[in-house]
């Protein structure tokens, strides 16, 4: 038997043979175009990706220098601005009282120069309440101490000096001056040498200040005003009193509540 994979076509066919296909290369050639380069486009119309980069290096530059200006400027108002005694009668200031002897209102404050809160009180609310209810009449205000031991050493290194300012009469503005740079430089505000040249600066005896607090002359005052906030057992600072009610927190909205219904009280 004949393996399958024999050729059966041994002899020749009559077959005419095919005409094979035309070749492709016998076939008529079309011209293919040439690929299109893509045009190149001016400069001015494209933006290269590293100079993106860099205006926006640039505008945060220029963002931050603003921000810090304005920080530096805002600091710098701050510290320059003036302080002077309460425009209200001379006897009207006692010590640390400010107000009408005859006030039906009394508030009692017990801050920390240090205290941030404080801070922001002493420079917006305080200067609202002394217009609005102070110099007519209806409140007098009562400093007291509450030095936070957080704020050691400097918080009561600045009571004993606003205490040596009361001795020359000078308590208030030494108070707001003092309010004013803690605010913004804190502990580094109320270094030993600051606090004589605050009192230097408002014209007090520089000599009889240096010895009052460097000698810690009324640390027995601060230190009562620190026992008295001890034993009412206040939260923390500022806290306030208003005709020996304390008020729930500084704000001037809730100060003029209790301050009118005290006032009206007493009608």
């Amino acid at each position: 038997m004949a393996s399958s994979s024999q050729n059966k076509s041994s002899t020749p066919s009559n077959t005419p043979p095919k005409k094979s296909a035309p070749s492709s290369s016998s076939s008529k050639s079309t011209t293919t175009p040439p690929p299109k380069q893509a045009s190149k486009s001016s400069g001015s119309g494209l933006i290269n990706s590293s100079n993106i980069g860099l205006w926006l290096i640039g505008a945060s530059v220029v963002i931050v220098a603003l921000v810090v200006g304005f920080i530096v400027f805002n600091e710098n108002r701050v510290k320059s601005a003036p302080v002077a005694q309460p425009d209200v009668p001379a006897e009207w200031i006692s010590g640390r009282n400010l107000g009408s002897p005859d006030a039906p209102v009394v508030v009692r404050l017990f801050e920390d120069f240090l205290c941030p809160t404080c801070q922001s009180f002493a420079t917006t609310v305080k200067p609202a309440l002394v217009e609005q209810y102070v110099k007519p009449g209806t409140v007098r205000l009562e400093y007291n101490y509450f030095p936070l031991q957080q704020h050691e050493p400097g918080a009561t290194m600045t009571a004993l000096a606003a205490e040596c300012a009361v001795d020359q009469g000078y308590f208030w503005p030494y108070h707001d001056k003092v309010f004013q740079m803690a605010s913004v430089d804190q502990q580094t505000a109320v270094q030993f040498d600051d606090l004589v040249g605050y009192a230097q600066a408002m014209g007090l005896n520089t000599d009889q200040f240096r010895s009052c607090l460097s000698s810690q002359q009324h640390k027995d005052i601060i230190a009562a005003s620190l026992s008295e906030a001890n034993q009412l057992n206040l939260p923390g600072t500022p806290s306030i009193f208003v005709n020996g009610q304390l008020v729930s927190d500084s704000s001037l909205a809730t100060l003029k509540t209790a301050i009118d219904a005290a006032a009206a009280a007493k009608q």
